[in-house]
């Protein structure tokens, strides 16, 4: 696949984006109606010219339909779900597609000095704020409390993304971890209000899911909870009964009263892909014989996985929906893991990552989580021998 039609697929994506979260905030927003008219010079400036919606308003009226019909790009040589987004619902609301795109193809923009392009607080996070941007606002800080502190925020900030402000203190101590600007309020519309209010974290990730149209769900596309809650459920001062979910993925009502969550792009490009990371970095410190480095370099690498017969893998723990992102930027360690809901990806990303090389000259070998387990396991036991 040609690395530019990739390259300008994202970064139209994103601009259909944010010019649909700017419409539909026109009447509130007067910036609305200029990023409106930037967002339209982005999508222009990776087409050829003189293809694409000639004026921005030509591009509104193009936004409830599917982009393959509108965007003159080689779609069959991308996802399927790249050319089949539609951004407006109805001309009026985004579409559920739209907010699983942008957590899954959002491209840093860039100004003409060379800085990147946020394109102001007024716009949601979930539209403009990437994981390359989202780590550097959150980790800048914590950097100079070395490895240790490093490794420690990354943690809470995995294993703990929402809490009252008392519970969230007590974490920051029992961490020994620096205080960090990326606990926010519970948006409103992850919250029921009535005589109490309430909350209901994911049961995959714990962040609380949203709620609409009484219908609960983990925005993170892999996590499939959704639940249901009864209108008229629940006794005076209890909350709604809730509907569907069983055994390990059941989850409880907590009191949304006083209780502070992670900010979105934390959660989104942070938490979710640390969960890989930490599961796997638990599993091999239970083995015997392993050494296990966590963000090893400040996180030049996810885990640092080292034997005692001198044996070690640089693992980077990779949970993208599109491979293509992440042959596009290839990582640091030549260990690349990937979720097993990700297997499909396995054969792509070697395929792809096979005439490249790591900076010190490495080749990279990709692996499914239980293969990687396993490859582990057999290497353990064959020292042991």
């Amino acid at each position: 696949m040609p690395f530019s039609q990739h390259v300008a697929a994202r970064r139209i994506i994103t601009a259909a984006l944010r010019a649909g979260a700017a419409w539909i905030n026109r009447a509130e927003e007067p910036r609305a109606w200029r990023e409106l008219s930037r967002m339209h010079g982005v999508i222009l400036s990776n087409l050829p010219v003189g293809a694409g919606p000639s004026t921005p308003a030509e591009m509104i009226d193009l936004l409830p339909v599917r982009l393959r019909e509108w965007v003159p790009l080689r779609w069959d040589e991308l996802p399927a779900e790249m050319g089949d987004l539609v951004v407006l619902a109805d001309n009026s609301e985004l579409t559920e597609e739209a907010f699983e795109a942008g957590m899954n193809y959002l491209e840093a923009l860039y100004r003409e000095d060379g800085y990147f392009d946020l394109g102001g607080a007024w716009l949601p996070a979930w539209v403009r704020q990437t994981a390359e941007q989202t780590e550097r606002a959150a980790f800048h800080h914590i950097r100079s409390g070395g490895q240790a502190g490093y490794a420690a925020a990354r943690a809470m900030l995995t294993e703990v993304p929402y809490g009252t402000e008392r519970a969230l203190v007590e974490e920051y101590s029992r961490r020994r971890v620096a205080r960090m600007d990326v606990y926010g309020p519970v948006p409103r519309d992850r919250v029921r209000v009535g005589r109490a209010s309430w909350l209901w974290p994911c049961p995959h990730c714990r962040y609380p899911m949203v709620l609409r149209g009484g219908q609960l769900r983990c925005q993170y596309p892999p996590h499939q909870s959704r639940f249901g809650l009864l209108a008229d459920g629940g006794r005076q001062g209890e909350p709604p009964v809730l509907t569907g979910g069983r055994g390990k993925l059941a989850t409880a009502a907590e009191p949304a009263e006083g209780a502070l969550c992670l900010d979105w792009a934390v959660w989104r490009y942070i938490t979710c892909p640390g969960l890989t990371e930490v599961g796997l970095m638990r599993w091999l410190e239970k083995q015997a014989g392993v050494r296990v480095e966590r963000w090893e370099n400040m996180d030049e690498w996810d885990i640092g996985v080292y034997l005692a017969d001198g044996k070690s893998w640089r693992v980077d723990v990779k949970d993208h929906q599109d491979a293509q992102t992440i042959i596009d930027r290839p990582p640091v360690g030549e260990t690349v893991v990937v979720p097993n809901y990700r297997s499909s990806q396995v054969n792509q990303l070697q395929g792809g990552l096979d005439a490249l090389r790591t900076p010190d000259g490495q080749r990279y070998t990709v692996f499914t989580i239980s293969r990687f387990k396993a490859a582990v396991t057999k290497r353990v036991k064959g020292v042991a021998a």
